[in-house]
């Protein structure tokens, strides 16, 4: 039953802030975070997290932060060693995504006094 409640607010929440995924990663690549907010199989998830460190790691500071990778993008800022990496619908606007990054970051660097990689292991 805790099962289904988990899975029902995790379909709540994924259509509230319209992402199908989040993914904190480092600048080495080391996984920091990872919660899908769609129901995935264990390999699928493995697959997109390949594929995140595959497709915004080697990229340039000065290229696009958004790549898209069949039925989602994935939209990404860098803020100091992180990576915090938004997994969307294609058909969703770019540029919200990147604000409600900025926000999420704001808020826990509000709550922790400095967010960090140190702060989120």
């Amino acid at each position: 039953m805790a099962e289904y409640e988990n899975a029902a607010l995790k379909s709540k929440a994924s259509a509230a802030i319209g992402w199908n995924f989040i993914v904190l990663m480092s600048r080495q690549g080391k996984i920091r975070l990872s919660e899908f907010f769609s129901s995935y199989t264990d390999s699928q998830k493995k697959r997109i997290l390949r594929d995140i460190t595959a497709d915004v790691l080697p990229r340039q500071a000065k290229m696009c932060n958004i790549i898209e990778k069949g039925e989602y993008k994935f939209v990404y800022r860098r803020y100091a060693s992180l990576y915090f990496v938004a997994g969307v619908p294609v058909e969703m606007n770019e540029l919200i995504v990147l604000e409600q990054i900025h926000l999420f970051v704001e808020a826990l660097d509000g709550y922790f006094n400095s967010a960090c990689v140190y702060g989120v292991i």
